[in-house]
């Protein structure tokens, strides 16, 4: 199988519903592999416009469970079974502490509708600074500055390597984990001056890609005031590198392009 990877930005926004702008969902492509990081809202219509189905998908990886990243992991179980051409395929499914608890809860709530039925789901729990490959990539990961079990991802190829923090505020572990890596798709959810714990300004993601000494800084997960503010401009300020403001559906970095 080739090794070259693909990242999509399949949804770019927030828990703010916006017609330009799907919940945090980003694509990662290894060959005939696919695997998202988050299912927010509208990310199933996303993936489809990035030409790839449900079915199609081979791994998720929850960055951590606040709803505006798990909106449509219950969809998606749900038309794993009841698709005209149900899901046959492995599906893995991998997050933080709690993870395992949270997939019982969606049991509970949904019932046997979103329990897996011609095809194995292999939930996979890692803590910080675990990794194990999954599929064709190797996974490490790291505590990210947000909730107590919310992990950043780092995903190695063949002569790459790609970084996802999730929700994160500054964190040496993760600009640790994501060091040298040739992106960093990373949040900027606040406009400069907010205060809001947890999260990172434009110029904040900036500091955390030079820290990191990133190839290429892609921002996300941007609320509508970290939007109109030129993020672009504040992260250069912080990075001193390349950024990419991302969009949704937009094809954010390739690994044959370096």
């Amino acid at each position: 199988m080739s090794s070259r990877c693909r990242v999509v930005a399949v949804g770019t926004g927030t828990c703010v519903p916006r017609r330009d702008r799907r919940g945090p969902c980003t694509l990662l492509e290894v060959g005939a592999w696919r695997a998202v990081v988050d299912l927010g809202l509208g990310a199933l219509h996303g993936l489809l416009d990035a030409g790839v189905a449900h079915q199609q998908v081979d791994a998720v990886f929850l960055t951590h469970l606040h709803t505006d990243h798990v909106a449509e992991l219950a969809p998606l179980l749900f038309a794993a079974n009841y698709d005209e051409s149900p899901r046959t395929r492995p599906l893995d499914l991998v997050g933080g502490p709690g993870v395992a608890a949270f997939l019982e809860g969606l049991a509970r709530a949904h019932g046997r509708w979103v329990e897996p039925r011609g095809y194995d789901l292999r939930l996979r729990e890692f803590g910080p600074g675990q990794g194990a490959p999954v599929g064709p990539v190797a996974v490490r990961t790291a505590a990210a500055a947000h909730l107590d079990s919310s992990l950043a991802y780092r995903f190695e190829g063949d002569g790459w390597a790609v970084g996802i923090t999730g929700d994160t505020g500054p964190s040496p572990a993760v600009a640790a984990l994501c060091r040298g890596v040739d992106a960093l798709v990373c949040e900027a959810s606040l406009a400069p001056g907010a205060g809001t714990p947890g999260h990172l300004t434009a110029h904040q993601a900036g500091l955390l890609a030079r820290e990191a000494g990133a190839g290429l800084l892609v921002l996300h997960h941007l609320y509508p005031s970290a939007d109109a503010a030129d993020p672009g401009r504040y992260a250069a300020d912080g990075f001193g590198g390349p950024v990419l403001v991302a969009r949704d559906g937009q094809e954010v970095w390739r690994s044959d392009r370096v």
